[in-house]
């Protein structure tokens, strides 16, 4: 599957892009659970949301926690290396 970039992302409705958005500002991932307990919206939308997420390439489930997949030339995270080096 390729990298989503900023234009996938964009063309989601508003609630999508804030739950991109609530998932990216945590690289570990949120449990189901834990955004339940931080957000004000109920458990059914919550799930579909995600899903809908997961379908676009947005986000991806592992082990029970969701994490957002970083946008194609996003910077990366502070303390992570690109995964190549700059051109000299």
């Amino acid at each position: 599957m390729p990298t989503p970039n900023a234009a996938t992302l964009n063309v989601q409705p508003r609630q999508r892009r804030s739950m991109y958005e609530w998932l990216a500002e945590s690289p570990e991932g949120r449990s189901v659970k834990t955004l339940l307990g931080e957000l004000s919206i109920p458990e059914p939308e919550l799930r579909e949301t995600l899903r809908k997420l997961e379908a676009a390439g947005l986000a991806k489930r592992v082990k029970g926690t969701w994490v957002a997949i970083p946008l194609e030339g996003a910077e990366p995270p502070a303390g992570e290396a690109p995964d190549e080096p700059p051109a000299s």
